[in-house]
């Protein structure tokens, strides 16, 4: 049901010229017909002096998305712009796609299954953008949320607002998807190896971001983010977790200046020593002896030995142990 303040912002957005917008909003979706709208109207509802566009990006779904997507188009032809794939994309691509469709010089990110909580949020993102060229990625703090309505996590990320730069976000991605606002261009910089990587997809646009300036997280939680129990990530684990992000080490090194090579090998490092720990705690010995190894080779032979050869040798014994017992 429509309600009361969303049919005025509609009958503005209606009767406001068809201008460039400032803001593009990238929705992605596949099979996202129990959400979509939810997403969508969080857009509509934001209040902003500005022009902005919304663009669904929709990667050939089975379900009603597309025709939910069209019947607003329908009401806000000028506002909405839907892309509509004649075969699946894949999640990396569809994403790169949508963002090349966008018109705004900033782009905001929205997963469908995600939405916005606060109407204020487009303007506050776009005046810090605005105010200071060297921000090239703008962040809040969100809500987390599961499909079922339950409240994970009031605020996330776990850090403080500020100014954060390269060194942060390679330690890890703090920046929640629904909570960035980013300048347009910046998807333009991924190497082709970023559309292997699913089913990460933001950590690298944000790494890319921080090469060339700053990240903001703003003081303001702004957005629910969807902990659903469909996505990519959910309900895989932590070893499925780690493996991610070494995945995502061993590939990003390629785009970094030579000065943070050292950092990265130490970050793949400490997951593939994680994971080994993890599949230790498992009895999984074959697996715990490769991660072992894996961190022991990572490419930084003098850096913490100790750690990784205590890691390696026990990975070894344990290894020996479990042949020795499936013989007897």
């Amino acid at each position: 049901m429509i309600g009361e303040t969303q049919l005025m912002v509609e009958s503005e957005l209606q009767s406001a010229p068809s201008l460039t917008p400032l803001v593009s909003v990238a929705i992605t979706a596949y099979n996202s017909a129990a959400w979509l709208s939810r997403a969508i109207d969080s857009v509509l509802e934001q209040r902003t002096s500005f022009p902005f566009e919304i663009v669904i990006g929709d990667d050939c779904s089975a379900d009603a998305t597309v025709r939910i997507a069209r019947e607003y188009h329908d009401r806000l032809p000028h506002v909405i712009r839907i892309l509509e794939r004649p075969t699946n994309l894949g999640i990396q691509r569809n994403y790169y796609e949508t963002f090349e469709q966008c018109r705004g010089k900033f782009i905001a990110w929205l997963d469908a299954d995600d939405y916005w909580t606060d109407p204020e949020k487009l303007t506050v993102q776009a005046e810090t953008m605005e105010s200071n060229p060297s921000i090239t990625l703008c962040c809040h703090f969100v809500r987390e949320v599961t499909d079922q309505g339950t409240i994970k996590r009031d605020k996330s990320p776990l850090i403080s607002a500020g100014s954060y730069g390269l060194d942060q976000i390679l330690r890890s991605n703090f920046v929640p998807s629904p909570s960035a606002m980013f300048r347009n261009g910046i998807h333009r910089l991924l190497p082709a190896w970023y559309f292997d990587l699913a089913p990460i997809t933001d950590w690298p646009i944000w790494v890319l971001a921080a090469c060339t300036g700053k990240i903001v997280l703003l003081d303001r939680v702004m957005a629910d983010y969807m902990l659903n129990s469909g996505s990519a990530f959910a309900g895989r684990g932590a070893v499925f977790a780690y493996k991610m992000d070494a995945e995502f080490y061993e590939k990003i090194e390629s785009v970094l200046p030579a000065k943070w090579h050292p950092l990265v090998r130490a970050e793949k490092r400490k997951r593939y020593e994680s994971m080994a720990y993890l599949y230790r705690m498992q009895g999984d010995y074959p697996a715990y002896r490769n991660a072992a190894f894996r961190a022991f080779c990572s490419p930084a032979p003098m850096e913490n030995v100790g750690s990784k050869t205590k890691t390696l040798l026990a990975a070894v014994a344990r290894h020996a142990l479990w042949r020795f017992q499936r013989r007897r």
